[in-house]
Parts: structure tokens; C-alpha cells; sequence
């Protein structure tokens, strides 16, 4: 098998995989954050009950894609190009793994960290009321 094989191969495993909301105690927060091969923002946040994916194009600010579930399938979670590490958090990152779901993460970047620690949410939100993007945290 090649590359490419392997990886969908992976990817078909991890599929069968579940991440629930109750598996992910803690407060309201960005669980990850990140882009997609097309450089729109990838963000999983857990709000209220439910897992939330938003992916976003960081320029126009317009919503690409917009789910809430109470849980995913674990290899849906994650986007196809990379993740920010000092936007992912810990025990999702554990979580995911745990599942065989590998993170593809991006260089770290201590000033960015720096810049988001203190925030609950490291992107921003999806707003039903309005079908678009609410508050943003430091992306």
C-alpha cells in the first residue's frame, strides 16, 4: 500500500470512533484549533451540550461549514492540513489519540501562546442567530 492508502487506512479506523460531550469534562473552551488544506480556520469548541465544528475563511469572515453534535465520529474533529498545539487542548489532544486519531500539528509559537492562554475560545463562534461568526477570541 502507499502513502496516501495508509493514511485513508488510518483514517477508516479511526472513524469507528466516537468522542462524546460527557468525554470532555471541564468548562466552555476551544478544544482545537486550525486550518484546512483551502487555509480556512478550523475550530472544535465544546459550548452548552454539544461539540461544535466551525470552519471559517479568516479573510471574509464567512461561515464554510457549521455542525453541532453531542458526539462526532473521532476522525471528523480534526482538519486536513494542521493544528495549532497552544490552541488544542490537553486532554482532547489525549482523547483523540486514544481514539487513533493523529493531530497534525504545526510548528509551537510561544508569543501566540502567550496571546491566547488567558481565553476560553482561541477563534470564533458560530452564531445561530445570524447564520455567521460571533465572538472571537485571539486567533
Amino acid at each position: 500500500m502507499n502513502l496516501a492508502e495508509f493514511t485513508q487506512l488510518r483514517r477508516d479506523d479511526a472513524q469507528l470512533r466516537t468522542v462524546d460531550t460527557h468525554d470532555i469534562p471541564g468548562p466552555e473552551r476551544t478544544l482545537l484549533l486550525g486550518y484546512t488544506c483551502e487555509r480556512d480556520t478550523w475550530h472544535v469548541y465544546v459550548r452548552g451540550a454539544h461539540l461544535h465544528v466551525l470552519v471559517y475563511d479568516h479573510v471574509t469572515r464567512a461561515v464554510v461549514r457549521y455542525e453541532k453534535h453531542f458526539y462526532w465520529q473521532a476522525a471528523d474533529l480534526v482538519p486536513d492540513k494542521r493544528v495549532y498545539p497552544e490552541s488544542t487542548d490537553l486532554g482532547f489532544a489525549r482523547l483523540l489519540a486514544s481514539h487513533g486519531v493523529e493531530l497534525p500539528f504545526t510548528t509551537f509559537d510561544q508569543a501566540r501562546c502567550d496571546r491566547v492562554t488567558q481565553t476560553p475560545f482561541h477563534g470564533a463562534l458560530y452564531d445561530s442567530a445570524t447564520n455567521g461568526l460571533a465572538v472571537e477570541g485571539s486567533s
